[in-house]
């Protein structure tokens, strides 16, 4: 059998960091420290946005890697922290130099951090689980298009529709996402998003917050204004009039069971 190649055993890596990482995640969601967890979580985000500020590429480095190691260590699971600070440092100079190569601003990875965090500490399992795949893969992306390969998971598009319906609930602004996550202008991801999905990216994330906030609404008993939070909505008076624009009945009706 022909010895891997040095990138598909660093891409074998990060799979497994992945894995180590989504899985800690699910442990301490569970519990009960989340919300200190997750105050801790957003205290050194707080140091990484400092540090993206000021273009700190090595102080950077290293309070990213803190901010994972303190989101593995929540977990309480000493084999699995040790399992991943040995994944970690074997991956440390390839993750420093693809942060140096492909992120010429590291507001932008800052901002990866805040959405990553967002999905850690939200209602879904499986967007955390997925969140946590989409932003170690991340670094593979950008190189793929700085060194102009092709490929179906290169599609600005099908980046985008995946990054959406991960990160619906946070503030998503659609100029970040095509420029950080489809690697293409607004206008552009806007044309071919409207030829492919017959709507806007911006009419897009809407109709997927409403779809989930629907499914919520007929499984759970949680108020209109804390499901309207739940999937991204800031303003629970914009949340019913577009949940009435789309499905033709008002959220309390739509609990109801009554349809148009």
């Amino acid at each position: 059998m022909p010895e891997m190649s040095n990138d598909a055993h660093l891409h074998d890596l990060c799979r497994l960091r992945s894995a180590l990482e989504a899985f800690a995640v699910r442990c301490w969601r569970r519990g009960n420290a989340r919300e200190r967890i997750a105050g801790d979580l957003r205290h050194q985000l707080g140091v990484l946005k400092h540090l993206a500020t000021q273009g700190e590429y090595e102080a950077f480095h290293k309070a990213d890697q803190e901010f994972h190691r303190t989101s593995v260590a929540a977990a309480e699971l000493e084999p699995l922290l040790k399992s991943w600070e040995i994944v970690a440092a074997d991956l440390d100079e390839w993750v420093f130099k693809v942060k140096q190569t492909y992120w010429p601003n590291l507001m932008a990875l800052y901002r990866e951090h805040e959405l990553l965090l967002d999905a850690w500490h939200g209602e879904d399992e499986g967007t955390a689980d997925q969140a946590t795949h989409q932003h170690l893969e991340a670094g593979w992306y950008r190189r793929k298009m700085a060194e102009g390969c092709g490929g179906e998971d290169l599609d600005p598009v099908q980046r985008a529709v995946s990054f959406i319906a991960t990160h619906f609930a946070s503030h998503l602004e659609m100029a970040w996402v095509a420029r950080h996550v489809s690697f293409v202008s607004a206008s552009h991801l806007a044309r071919m998003f409207k030829d492919k999905m017959g709507v806007s990216p911006l009419r897009y994330l809407k109709q997927v917050r409403l779809e989930r906030a629907a499914q919520l609404l007929r499984s759970g008993a949680d108020s209109v204004a804390t499901i309207a939070g739940r999937v991204g909505y800031r303003n629970a008076s914009h949340f019913v009039r577009d949940f009435r624009q789309m499905f033709a009945v008002t959220p309390l009706d739509c609990r109801r069971g009554r349809t148009a």
